[in-house]
């Protein structure tokens, strides 16, 4: 499933309890409160690794780390698991930059095709 929400693009693809999100543009108030609602969508399924793939965001902002430690606060609440992946220098520094780079689980490694 393909949502465009602002300047935010995102994908979202199932494999059994496991669901996959590439975020894609900026993640601004349209596609935070997008993002939000799916993430809620997810909550009732439990036990599953929801990652979120980052590799195509060209800019996020505090509200947007926000709105992705606060899912990984809800999908910890259902015994789910969030995964950030393919890290760019960018999303790492401003974690870093903001004391929270032991926060989230986050992977650099790039996205396979």
């Amino acid at each position: 499933m393909r949502v465009d929400a602002g300047a935010l693009t995102m994908s979202v693809r199932r494999s059994g309890e496991d669901v996959l999100i590439e975020l894609a543009g900026e993640l601004d108030t349209a596609g935070r409160l997008r993002f939000r609602e799916q993430v809620g969508e997810l909550l009732g399924r439990g036990g599953g690794t929801v990652t979120v793939d980052v590799a195509g965001l060209r800019s996020i902002d505090i509200p947007g780390l926000a709105a992705l430690l606060r899912a990984d606060l809800l999908l910890r609440r259902v015994h789910s698991e969030l995964r950030i992946s393919s890290a760019t220098p960018a999303f790492t520094a401003l974690l870093r930059d903001t004391g929270l780079d032991g926060r989230l689980r986050v992977s650099d490694t790039t996205r396979n095709g």
